[in-house]
């Protein structure tokens, strides 16, 4: 009786560990992966979902204004969905490209329809006014809360196991 105890427990063992392996190597989730350059030292996610909209919102260095990057994460790439900022002068466009729509509201330009993917964004976080912020889902994260002020990150959507997921910051 007590061999066929201490056989059940060892087996009931054996599952547990295997599950857990298992779940910690073999199953991934989707994530945007925000990945200090070039060496990718420290890394932060936000898990997402394929279709999930997200924005990347900083402060322009020249016009001191907040500048909205909309994007669609759309099977496995960055989608721009639409552009938002409030002055057309340095370093902002000042019209749309072909296909694309260019509107003003309430003092803001707007640029929609925006052609065209991305594997992955670099941008290089902003140490005095950028605040380089993204939204997603009503919430706000600032990247200077989670990855160094001053340094260049990549942002892109991976699928990653739960072991790298558990090793990097998470955002949410």
């Amino acid at each position: 009786m007590r061999t066929k105890w201490i056989l059940s427990g060892v087996t009931l063992l054996g599952v547990v560990v295997f599950l857990t392996v298992f779940w910690l190597f073999f199953v991934e989730r989707s994530v945007l992966a925000f990945q200090m350059m070039p060496e990718k030292e420290k890394n932060a996610y936000l898990t997402v979902s394929d279709e999930d909209h997200f924005q990347l919102k900083f402060t322009h260095s020249v016009h001191l204004s907040d500048v909205f990057e909309e994007y669609v994460v759309r099977q496995d790439k960055l989608e721009p969905v639409q552009l938002v900022y409030e002055d057309t002068a340095i370093g902002m466009p000042s019209n749309a490209e072909e296909g694309e729509t260019f509107e003003l509201h309430d003092g803001k330009y707007y640029i929609k329809n925006i052609k065209g993917d991305y594997d992955s964004l670099d941008i290089m976080i902003g140490q005095v006014r950028a605040d380089h912020t993204i939204l997603y889902q009503g919430e706000a994260y600032p990247l200077k809360d989670y990855l160094e002020a001053g340094s260049w990150i990549r942002i892109e959507p991976l699928h990653i196991s739960n072991w790298q997921w558990l090793k990097g910051v998470k955002l949410k």
